[in-house]
């Protein structure tokens, strides 16, 4: 490998600030004899922001380069080796291990070649079983060695185990990261990239057929079946003589970069507001709930003070009052309270309202008795209004607003009206 896999991890976390430091000194001198002015001193917004786009740039650059060491050092699978597409039928595999057998035997090649020969002939005498093929492919080269496996959901269901113990460790270590480092803002990103490489992973194992292309119109957006004849998916693009086990693995290396790189980049590019802001925020905010508490409480002063008003008069043994609606923010003198009647005739009609709105919620019988009782009242209401106008020589004639000037179980209709 080009760079130890542990210190290729491990580099994320000091080579990226130490080679930033670096390019910005550099970048500096260019910029001042460039624009003939000094570089922004440390501290100041231009420093911050110069420094955040070199550290994202410089984090991209290794990102790639992390990706390309993996994907270079991954080990070639046995079409590889025979120099054939995982296309390949069963006349091709012959006719290819034949050349290969020729140029590596032991006897001809030396003892240097024998485990290499013994390796590949024992995996050729496997891949001519397409059951056999299709877990090798998928599963790697250990799934050749699952002597337990006979048939094709034996080895699915015996790879899918294999492959969930990749999830149990990360989803661990993503459990544990997210204890100890509580403030961290990129948890949530990193468990959302976990369940995607999960969801590929399993669509990739599971949607191909062992020796023909696939007939699921629910296909992969990186892979493709590698039995089809057309390869046009990204992976396959780059790598066309891959097999799906290897792009599986070239999968997890990529979300173990992204974590350390998300890790690292995110508090750099994206830093979290100090303290002093965010006290100001919080105070800001609990200035903007008080007032708007004022302003509630406001609103439901005035509308109290309405339906006092509204209650004054003969119903209630209280003197008229001057205005039934009083102008918004009207509040009564200091330690004047309304009339006992007055209370009173509201908490009842009140309770007649909640009563009203949960028979009408409730349903059922009790609802279309209510509703039966209502328009039968609201009937008779009109036909003594008609029978009273006869009586006083006038056109009976019903008007569309005289039912609503009746009142019907207690609900308040209008202000004024309903309790005038």
């Amino acid at each position: 490998m080009l760079v130890t896999t542990p210190l290729k991890y491990a580099a994320w976390y000091y080579l990226p600030g130490y080679a930033t430091r670096q390019l910005l000194t550099v970048f500096h001198v260019a910029y001042a004899r460039i624009f003939r002015r000094p570089p922004p001193p440390p501290g100041t917004p231009a420093y911050v922001l110069h420094y955040r786009l070199t550290y994202l740039l410089f984090a991209i650059i290794y990102l790639i380069y992390n990706l390309y060491d993996a994907a270079a050092t991954m080990e070639p699978n046995y079409y590889e080796i025979l120099g054939l597409s995982p296309t390949a039928d069963e006349n091709m595999l012959k006719s290819a291990f034949r050349q290969f057998a020729r140029r590596y035997h032991p006897d001809r090649a030396g003892a240097k070649s024998e485990e290499l020969f013994i390796e590949v002939r024992d995996a050729y005498d496997a891949l001519k079983s397409p059951v056999k093929r299709f877990a090798y492919e998928r599963f790697g080269p250990e799934a050749l060695n699952w002597t337990q496996c006979t048939t094709l959901r034996e080895y699915v269901r015996h790879g899918l185990l294999q492959a969930s113990g990749f999830y149990i460790v990360s989803l661990s270590s993503l459990i544990f990261f997210s204890f100890v480092n509580t403030s961290s803002t990129v948890s949530f990103w990193r468990y959302i990239m976990l369940a995607f490489t999960a969801a590929y992973e399993l669509l990739f194992l599971l949607n191909p057929a062992p020796s023909a292309a696939s007939g699921s119109t629910f296909s992969s957006v990186l892979f493709t079946d590698p039995t089809s004849a057309t390869h046009t998916s990204f992976f396959s693009v780059l790598w066309p003589h891959r097999v799906p086990y290897q792009h599986v693995r070239f999968l997890h290396t990529l979300w173990v970069l992204g974590c350390f790189a998300l890790s690292n980049v995110a508090p750099v590019v994206f830093p979290a507001p100090p303290a002093e802001f965010q006290e100001k925020w919080i105070l800001n905010e609990a200035q903007q709930i008080a007032m708007l508490s004022t302003a509630i409480g406001r609103e439901a002063n005035a509308h109290l003070s309405t339906l006092f008003r509204s209650a004054q008069g003969p119903r209630t043994g209280t003197p008229a009052a001057d205005g039934t609606f009083p102008y918004p923010g009207e509040h009564p003198p200091e330690g004047a309270r309304p009339a006992d009647g007055v209370v009173a005739l509201l908490a009842q009609e009140m309770e007649h309202l909640i009563l009203e709105t949960q028979m009408r919620a409730d349903g059922g019988p009790l609802k279309s008795a209510m509703e039966n009782a209502v328009e039968r009242r609201r009937r008779g209401a009109q036909q003594q209004q008609q029978q009273h106008k006869v009586g006083n020589g006038s056109a009976a004639v019903p008007t569309p607003g005289s039912a609503r000037k009746e009142r019907v179980l207690g609900y308040v209709r209008g202000r004024s009206r309903s309790l005038g």
